[in-house]
């Protein structure tokens, strides 16, 4: 696949629609979230790209560092992975414009606009740095102005822990990240940045937002980088006359050359462009006017500090050039915040030898800081050996050796023997630089040859062993592979072994690892079923099991993380778990057995209290006590949870016994008596 040619779908969750931006490393599209039916922003990496390490892994960072970034003037980065080789980032799109196709259109905007801007873009700075990251690349670019006003900034791809050791396999030990119109001095000497540096690039927008151009510019990034370091902007009340003071001492406290010099933090900064939007007193204003008079009453320490100036010899190591020491007098005529633009005093005596020797050191540390400046935006330069007449194995070895690019070009020359170079393009002595590609113009074997087996080696050892047997090098495919290693070749076309001419170009596919992707970060604070169904379906297809888990931040039943967890790269259809919350954690139910019904249920206030009767013999102790209970003590449950009581109730007792009713019945006789 082609740099111009993009997949319609990423997968089967983004769709793309149409290209929005192009940068060093990848485009920018505008695309679809068609599981929540938003708009959204999707970086794709350059297929290029997608087989180096290095390249790889700075994609990565940018999407780790952005997504732990939560801020209203950050770009949201709501999800990563890798789709068929392609890695992506879908983030926030934004309706607007980036803040340089504004200067471009605009020319410039004016000193309450871009105290605004440098506001919003402050508070974001001021927000990573609490985070611990230092953005390192801080330019119009990078700063995006939506429809509705709003600032936010972008672009985290070289962003660096603060106080974070070289990167592994990212850059060359001294090697400069950013970009050089706007990185501060102590980028361009090789020296760890930290958020004051990201102050002096803010420092450098807000003089181009008012001036129209950047303070600093050159044929090439080396002469930039050296005016940041040694040079000082022209004062911008020369440029824009109406520029107010305060603005300017502002700007000018921004792009001091010492960091000690410059706002303490981007929380500072915010204070001060706030006050001058406020019509307030500015304290960079104060602070120029007390460092002016500082300067003007001891004229004698600046010219002693003058005159003892040194430049030290750049080492090869660190790749910097030292500036001259001292602080430099006060012009005449001008304004105290223009001190701290701190233009340089008359180079005589002593001084004038110092920079005589500055020179010299240039000329040897130009070179070497110009290497350094290859890790990112410039490359680096040396001239081209004469190949002429020189096997082709050779020459490639050569230039394998150097670092440089080639492309072996079969030409028929009857002047020289087969697999030996009779041309190259450019000519030897010329001065080529990194990712320029050398042609090497060879006589080919009019036979057909064997193609060799490349099956498993890193893409560019299999490129050198190719071009070694005068093969030319074709298309570059990326492929998944579960068994060659990420970046290895997987297959060449024409397959290993065919016979063919040497002038025909070896495909190669090359494996971009296994089929994996990114743990999605959308999942947490889903309900369990919305979440199963995300991982469980396209592109994911994890196989996902629950586990529950006390919690008073996520509501009962939410999603409250994954394990593995977001953002981490994982096999398509791997074990995910979700783990989520069960609620807040349960009130311990206190022994309510043996007190009466009216104590129990003040003691379980916070529960639902459900009772039921136990019949008991009459004159039974229990009665009116409770028997039982359904949840047993110690035990935790959730507020609101219904506890069965039984209650016990004694039988009535028997009415009293009466005595029985005796009847006595009374028989008369009745006599007779004889003779009656």
């Amino acid at each position: 696949m082609t740099t111009n040619e993009r997949p319609a779908i990423i997968n089967d969750r983004y769709e793309l629609t149409k290209r929005i931006g192009r940068g060093g490393m990848a485009d920018v599209f505008l695309g679809r979230d068609r599981l929540l039916d938003r708009q959204v922003a999707i970086k794709v990496l350059f297929p290029e790209f997608a087989i180096d390490p290095n390249f790889v892994e700075r994609f990565r960072r940018e999407a780790q560092a952005a997504a732990n970034l939560s801020h209203p003037n950050i770009v949201n980065v709501y999800d990563w992975g890798r789709h068929s080789g392609t890695y992506f980032i879908a983030m926030e799109y934004v309706d607007g414009r980036t803040l340089a196709e504004i200067l471009r259109t605009n020319g410039h905007v004016t000193s309450k606009q871009a105290a605004e801007i440098a506001s919003e873009v402050a508070a974001a700075l001021g927000f990573a740095h609490q985070a611990g990251l230092v953005h390192r690349d801080v330019k119009p670019a990078n700063i995006l102005i939506g429809s509705n006003g709003q600032v936010k900034v972008a672009d985290f791809g070289i962003a660096r822990a603060v106080n974070a050791p070289t990167e592994a396999n990212l850059t060359q030990a001294g090697a400069v990240m950013g970009t050089a119109t706007y990185f501060s001095p102590e980028q361009a000497q090789g020296a760890q940045p930290d958020p004051r540096s990201d102050l002096y690039s803010l420092g450098i927008v807000m003089y181009e937002m008012v001036a129209g151009h950047p303070p600093f510019t050159g044929d090439n990034p080396v002469s930039i980088a050296y005016k940041q370091v040694h040079d000082h902007p022209q004062p911008l009340n020369q440029i824009v006359s109406d520029v107010p003071r305060a603005y300017e001492a502002i700007v000018a406290k921004l792009l001091a050359k010492d960091p000690k010099v410059r706002y303490v933090n981007a929380e500072a900064l915010r204070d001060d462009l706030r006050r001058f939007r406020n019509g307030d007193p500015v304290l960079a204003l104060a602070a120029a006017s007390e460092r002016s008079a500082t300067t003007v009453a001891a004229p004698a320490l600046a010219a002693a500090a003058a005159a003892a100036a040194t430049v030290a010899m750049p080492a090869a190591s660190q790749q910097t050039v030292a500036q001259p020491v001292g602080p430099p007098g006060l012009p005449t005529g001008s304004s105290p915040d223009a001190r701290y633009y701190e233009p340089p005093p008359s180079r005589t005596g002593w001084y004038a030898l110092a920079a005589f020797f500055a020179l010299v050191a240039l000329g040897i540390g130009g070179v070497l800081l110009f290497n350094a400046l290859s890790g990112d935006d410039s490359p680096g330069s040396r001239a081209l050996p004469d190949y002429v007449n020189m096997p082709l194995p050779d020459v490639i070895a050569d230039l394998d050796e150097r670092g440089l690019k080639y492309e072996p070009i079969a030409e028929e020359n009857s002047t020289v023997p087969e697999l030996v170079v009779f041309r190259t393009d450019p000519v030897a002595g010329t001065v080529v630089v990194d990712n320029q590609v050398i042609r090497l113009y060879y006589n080919p074997n009019p036979e057909l040859q064997e193609v060799p087996n490349v099956e498993g080696q890193p893409l560019d050892a299999a490129q050198s062993t190719l071009s070694s047997a005068g093969f030319q090098i074709g298309e570059i495919t990326p492929e998944q592979s579960d068994s060659i290693a990420d970046g290895s070749v997987i297959r060449t076309d024409p397959a290993a072994g065919q016979r063919v001419a040497q002038a025909t170009p070896i495909n190669l596919f090359v494996s971009s690892g296994p089929n994996q992707i990114a743990v999605p970060a959308n999942v947490v604070g889903l309900p369990e079923d919305q979440a199963r169904q995300l991982l469980e379906g396209d592109p994911f297809r994890f196989q996902v099991s629950t586990t529950r888990e006390e919690s008073d931040a996520v509501a009962d039943g939410l999603v409250i993380r994954t394990v593995p967890s977001s953002g981490e790269l994982v096999d398509v259809g791997a074990s995910v778990q979700v783990v989520v919350s069960s609620g807040a954690p349960g009130i311990e139910v206190p022994d309510v057995v043996g007190g009466t019904e009216n104590e129990a249920r003040n003691l379980l206030a916070q529960f639902d209290v459900n009772v039921s009767i136990d019949e008991l013999g009459p004159g039974d102790p229990n009665d009116g006590r409770v028997l039982s209970q359904s949840i047993s003590p110690g035990q935790r449950a959730p507020a609101g949870t219904t506890i069965d009581l039984v209650v016990g109730q004694a039988a009535d007792p028997p009415p009293p016994t009466q005595a029985p009713t005796t009847t006595t019945t009374t028989t008369t006789v009745a006599v007779t008596t004889a003779g009656t």
